[in-house]
């Protein structure tokens, strides 16, 4: 096999793998033996073993948040920015679970690096929000408030059902949900500049 022909049906049987059993109950030789090289072998591609598969897998999925909303800093005003957020983060959110939903992890079964790894992605959605509201808003009090709003109310909702494994669904439309922080926002912005 080439080296990266290796590689790839490493990430393809790893992804198999972690969508047939999920990511915990998958071990490094059973991806080796899906992909008929040894555990060296594995090795030699991802010196990380485990976490950093998982890794390339969820990057392979074109769902990093640094990427997905780079365009934060091309809106124009900061309602252009939050219309765009209200409209996108939810799709966005729909292909993270559609696509991540055997990532059912238990923290106390991670290691500190998997449980490093996996704190990455929220935190990179904060600051890639973050990153936009700062160019609007020149309080930094006020645009951590902003940020926090927009993503507790957009992500949060998200986050708290998958962790806690209920499949409860909103009863009421986003895009509501998303006037209703526009409010919110509005109103500090306006409560602040009087």
């Amino acid at each position: 096999m080439a080296k990266n022909n290796t590689r790839s049906e490493i990430l393809q049987h790893s992804r198999d793998l972690f969508q047939e059993q999920g990511y915990s109950a998958t071990t490094v030789r059973q991806i080796a033996k899906r992909t008929g090289c040894t555990a060296g072998s594995l090795y030699y591609f991802f010196e990380g073993g485990k976490p950093e598969i998982l890794q390339e897998v969820i990057r392979s999925y074109g769902l990093d948040p640094v990427d997905k909303l780079s365009w934060v800093i091309e809106e124009k005003s900061l309602d252009d920015l939050i219309d765009r957020l209200i409209n996108e983060l939810p799709l966005y959110f729909q292909e993270v679970i559609k696509r991540l939903n055997w990532l059912q992890l238990n923290p106390a079964q991670l290691t500190d690096g998997e449980f490093k790894m996996m704190r990455k992605f929220p935190l990179s959605l904060f600051e890639s929000i973050q990153k936009g509201v700062n160019l609007h808003i020149d309080n930094s009090q006020k645009s951590q408030q902003i940020t926090w709003m927009i993503y507790c109310s957009l992500y949060g909702y998200v986050d708290v059902f998958n962790k806690i494994g209920t499949v409860v669904d909103a009863s009421f439309d986003i895009n509501e949900m998303g006037n209703t922080v526009r409010i919110a926002i509005d109103a500090l912005v306006n409560h602040n500049a009087s």
